[in-house]
């Protein structure tokens, strides 16, 4: 491949990209983000993200640079979700907006020119005009977007992958081989103290959770000196990752749907919902909900997180998918992974480490303000896209 051409910024147009704009941008990265999917099936699946709740009305721009006088001239795009958050400080609450970054993307022949950081000190300029902060994920290490003005958060996860005989086999291709007998079904040791959430159920339980997280946030004490931050677990949030599952599962495995959306136990007070990550071949758990008190209640935490994340190993496993990812892992989480590892000895594998260099969370205050001293809560699964 031979040497980029110089561009300068006066080469260059950034603008809100138009619908041909957005077409020509999915086709770009396409190449990088499609698979398994056909590029004309991934584009088909942002555009029908793009009319989400989330993102429709304004609320997810789709930011290209392109060749000044070329409009179809891709250089480099990104997307941008405003999002409702919770603020606390000094023990005041309140509720501002947020961004997510996502999809950052350089056309390969504009690539080593800077272009992807014009882009984005340019879009920093737009989301502090009407935000409190901005986040992304980092897949290309901690130092880039650092640069820029991002500060990485801890990325801590836990891994519960199923093994042995409930293993599901890997992918292969065609040879003359007898195909390999068929796991047996993951089982969970309780079925009866779990249900499944269906997609109808959620709007109920996301009310309720983002009311009892605003509880918490008021009741955060002051004088610790530090700023707590959250994403808004809404309906429209939750079912935005549910709805990018659906379309995938629907395209590459002949119409069948996602039924199971995530599973609550007996007493309906937790709670958990998944993602069907086909991609990556996780099932990935959004968050995990409790409205039992943890000062009275410790125990009942921990035995209500190990009965979802069983049933959230079923559902991987039903799925051929070969382990379920939990991300910002709680000290009732936690133990909750450990006790169904220990349930499962022969079928569970537990691996806690951090992510150094994919999904990596990096923060900033608009405008640049210092973030050493924020806490990001609840920093889980549910606030990428």
């Amino acid at each position: 491949m031979g040497e980029p051409m110089a561009l300068s910024a006066s080469d260059v147009v950034l603008a809100e990209g138009t619908p041909e704009q957005r077409q020509l941008a999915w086709q770009l990265n396409g190449v990088s983000w499609a698979p398994p999917m056909p590029i004309d099936t991934y584009v088909a699946r942002e555009e029908q993200l793009s009319q989400h709740e989330l993102c429709r009305d304004g609320r997810c721009k789709y930011w290209v640079i392109y060749l000044k006088g070329y409009p179809r001239q891709i250089i480099a795009s990104c997307e941008t979700t405003r999002k409702t958050v919770l603020i606390a400080r000094d023990g005041v609450s309140r509720k501002g907006h947020g961004y997510a970054i996502a999809s950052v993307y350089t056309n390969p022949a504009y690539r080593r020119l800077g272009m992807a950081a014009f882009l984005l000190r340019r879009v920093q300029e737009q989301m502090d005009l009407d935000s409190d902060f901005s986040v992304l994920y980092s897949d290309i290490g901690r130092s880039y977007y650092s640069s820029l003005g991002w500060r990485v958060f801890p990325s801590y996860q836990v891994t519960l992958s199923l093994v042995g005989r409930a293993a599901p086999p890997s992918p292969t291709t065609a040879t003359s081989s007898p195909p390999p007998s068929p796991p047996v079904p993951f089982q969970h040791s309780q079925p009866a103290r779990t249900r499944h959430l269906k997609l109808e159920d959620l709007p109920a339980l996301c009310e309720q959770d983002e009311t009892y997280l605003a509880q918490q946030f008021a009741a955060l004490p002051s004088g610790d000196g530090m700023t707590h931050v959250a994403f808004s677990p809404s309906f429209a949030q939750i079912s935005w990752q549910l709805t990018r599952a659906g379309f995938m599962a629907e395209r590459l495995f002949g119409g069948k749907a996602v039924p199971n959306k995530g599973a609550i136990t007996e007493s309906g007070r937790s709670w958990l919902y998944w993602h069907h990550d086909f991609r990556e071949r996780k099932l990935k758990v959004l968050r995990i909900v409790s409205l039992l008190d943890e000062a009275t209640a410790e125990q009942q935490r921990i035995v209500d997180n190990k009965v979802l994340l069983e049933a959230a190993l079923a559902e991987a496993s039903a799925w051929g998918l070969p382990s379920v990812l939990v991300w910002d892992p709680d000290e009732h989480t936690t133990l909750g992974c450990k006790a169904a590892g220990n349930t499962h000895p022969e079928d569970v594998k537990i691996v806690f480490d951090e992510r150094k260099d994919k999904s990596v969370p990096s923060f900033r205050w608009a405008r640049g303000e210092d973030s050493r001293q924020t806490v990001w809560e609840d920093s889980f699964y549910y606030c990428w896209c």
